[in-house]
């Protein structure tokens, strides 16, 4: 016999969040353990907010996290987590005037558990932090690892020759 926690488990689905002002979220005390949850930005965040996604742990097992944003940031957006390392890579595509990219138009991150990366920075002005477009997608997995999720990211990018640098680092998502 299951216990009420193991049914709302296993009960609780797929979800679509819906951003629609600008500010800091706080979803690590959402509770969220299984499913598929979207998160779809449908405002230019303001400079330096975050999004903050649930700590990994061994209850989350199966969750996955997609942050799609449909309206670029404003300038700066940090999305993560204070304790979970991000492991994972990610890929941009950029050009200011939205014609046929080059080769220095196109960039790849990756990174791995040992790094420390606790969070995705975008700057929409930035080609070390390039992204933050609409269009940019980026998936959460959680694997049952306590503090570790893999990351897939699918940047859109407004520079050219984006270089994805500094798309992660250790700093905690809300710092």
């Amino acid at each position: 016999m299951s216990s009420s926690v193991d049914m709302f488990k296993q009960n609780y689905g797929d979800e679509t969040i819906y951003i629609t002002a600008t500010g800091n979220y706080d979803y690590s005390e959402a509770g969220w353990y299984a499913g598929k949850k979207t998160i779809l930005i449908n405002v230019a965040m303001a400079d330096t907010n975050y999004i903050r996604l649930p700590e990994a742990t061994t209850d989350n097992t199966g969750l996955h996290v997609r942050v799609v944003i449909g309206i670029a940031c404003l300038d700066t957006l940090n999305i993560g987590f204070v304790d979970t390392t991000i492991q994972g890579g990610a890929i941009a595509m950029g050009d200011t005037n939205e014609g046929a990219g080059g080769a220095a138009d196109h960039a790849s991150w990756i990174g791995d558990v040992g790094d420390g990366f606790n969070r995705i920075e975008f700057d929409l002005d930035a080609v070390a932090k390039a992204g933050g477009t609409g269009g940019t997608v980026l998936d959460f997995w959680y694997t049952g690892a306590a503090d570790v999720v893999i990351y897939r990211g699918h940047i859109i990018s407004e520079v050219d020759a984006p270089t994805l640098a500094t798309h992660a680092t250790t700093t905690a998502v809300n710092a």
